[in-house]
């Protein structure tokens, strides 16, 4: 059976989304006693995704200094007319699950910081066909390098999650054009939640605009519809168990403009996450966070909430 494929998309930054994708990625391994595979892909340049799941050091290591392959390597390849293998770019069991062990079943296809003139290059790639139609299967070439590098491993994982940089572009494109499923992170503010609208109504664009060019084009994709999950609000303060009233405030009007979207669970603000990734770790390890213990146990557990409702959403 093949994978659940689900993009993370806001286009303000700072909503923690790079972390929700790594803790929402190890949370659908854990809370499953079949124990699912997870696909981690980092498409941001500030490789904040990559850094969380590997350590800067250790990701310095493998990308720089071993010249393990990235993201970047599979764009090149299209520019370059070759193959490559998506498994040999996968880096397998990077994830910390307390010292000296890792989590089996999670693996990374790692970011790199030229992924921003990747975007640029393939923008300014023009192929000239002797059809419209070749023109257009052209252009469908240019937002399919994901979707055909996934379609190697998709059967290997239960789950693959895609943190997308924070605008439209053509390698945001590309997770959509790959993805059956989006979630849109948000914080409880207002240039947090404001473009929410927006980005539910680009993705209806894309996706009407993805299948007009397939028809159009004849190019033999099995394409299906990228459908929102939903809004999953992170760094929430509470106040006696609810968010306090300011944050109530903007999840309730959220709420109400987006309905039957905004996740009923929510992560909480506090220094449990921060820690664990200071120490290349989740929040699922709390018991190696001595000094996070308590507030990094409470953020997993509304962690395994989110993950709950999420795979609730999924089969439902």
């Amino acid at each position: 059976m093949a994978a659940e494929i689900i993009s993370m998309i806001n286009w303000k930054g700072g909503v923690g989304k790079s972390t929700l994708s790594l803790h929402l990625g190890v949370g659908l391994m854990l809370k499953q006693k079949q124990r699912p595979k997870v696909l981690l892909i980092d498409l941001d340049p500030q490789c904040n995704l990559s850094y969380l799941a590997l350590g800067v050091n250790n990701y310095v290591d493998k990308v720089y200094k071993k010249g393990h392959l990235t993201l970047k390597n599979i764009f090149e390849s299209y520019f370059e007319g070759k193959e490559i293998s998506t498994s040999d770019v996968i880096i397998s069991q990077p994830i910390t699950s307390r010292p000296n062990k890792v989590w089996l079943n999670v693996d990374i296809l790692p970011s790199h910081s030229d992924l921003v003139l990747v975007d640029m290059r393939l923008a300014r790639e023009r192929k000239s066909g002797t059809t419209h139609q070749e023109e257009t299967k052209f252009e469908l070439d240019k937002v399919s390098i994901i979707y055909n590098a996934i379609k190697q491993v998709e059967n290997d994982y239960d789950y693959i999650i895609l943190d997308c940089p924070p605008n439209i572009n053509l390698v945001t494109q590309n997770s959509f054009f790959a993805s059956n499923h989006y979630l849109i992170p948000a914080i409880p503010d207002f240039l947090s939640t404001v473009g929410i609208s927006m980005i539910k109504s680009e993705m209806e664009k894309l996706n009407d605009n993805f299948k007009r060019m397939i028809s159009y084009s004849g190019a033999k994709i099995d394409y299906s519809d990228a459908e929102i999950l939903g809004i999953i609000f992170n760094m929430v303060d509470e106040y006696r168990g609810s968010p306090k009233s300011t944050h109530e405030d903007t999840i309730n009007s959220v709420n109400s403009q987006h309905k039957n979207l905004v996740f009923e669970n929510y992560i909480t603000d506090g220094d449990g996450i921060s820690v664990a990734a200071n120490n290349n770790m989740t929040v699922y390890s709390y018991e190696s966070l001595p000094k996070s213990k308590q507030n990094a146990e409470k953020q997993a557990d509304y962690l395994y909430d989110i993950v709950d409702e999420l795979l609730a959403k999924i089969r439902g």
